[in-house]
């Protein structure tokens, strides 16, 4: 009698497989859970194309500021980013994340790009509670109401990573 040599997915490879997939459902989830939050902050519904930014884009934080630039909400990764509360946050600018090394020059750049209510990226030094440096990339998107005036500005960040 021939034994036949029978054979196994390896469980390293069947668990990566598994491992992408999952994180490709977190994001979606966090994605959706975000969009959620943000038509009921914004009291209707999110234009098609903001969810399409926000399903393609990269991202670890969401911020939401009013039009005077003070923040209206952030999502769960903004305390995972900054190790801010969002609670703490809502009601500042987000420049309190500012700070010795933060430039002046950027600050200037990032403020006429607001004037200007484009879409638009760009990069500064923040500051996490605890006092750790940081360089905070962030996509910035205007957002109007339906009579096109501007209401919010929501701001999708992440942490460039520093070789």
């Amino acid at each position: 009698m021939v034994l036949k040599k029978k054979s196994y997915i390896s469980p390293i490879l069947s668990f990566d497989f598994h491992l992408e997939n999952y994180h490709k459902l977190l994001k979606k989830l966090k994605v959706e859970n975000d969009l959620k939050q943000l038509g009921c902050l914004l009291k209707r519904s999110i234009d098609p194309s903001i969810q399409e930014v926000l399903e393609t884009t990269d991202y670890e934080a969401l911020v939401v500021t009013d039009s005077n630039r003070e923040i209206v909400w952030a999502d769960n990764g903004f305390k995972e980013m900054t190790g801010y509360a969002k609670d703490f946050a809502i009601g500042k600018r987000p420049t309190f994340l500012h700070g010795t090394n933060t430039s002046e020059a950027t600050r200037d750049e990032i403020r006429q790009l607001l004037k200007e209510e484009k879409r638009f990226k760009a990069a500064i030094t923040n500051y996490r509670k605890n006092g750790e440096e940081y360089q905070c990339q962030i996509d910035v998107l205007p957002l109007y109401d339906s009579e096109n005036r501007l209401t919010h500005f929501l701001a999708m960040e992440r942490e460039k990573k520093v070789a």
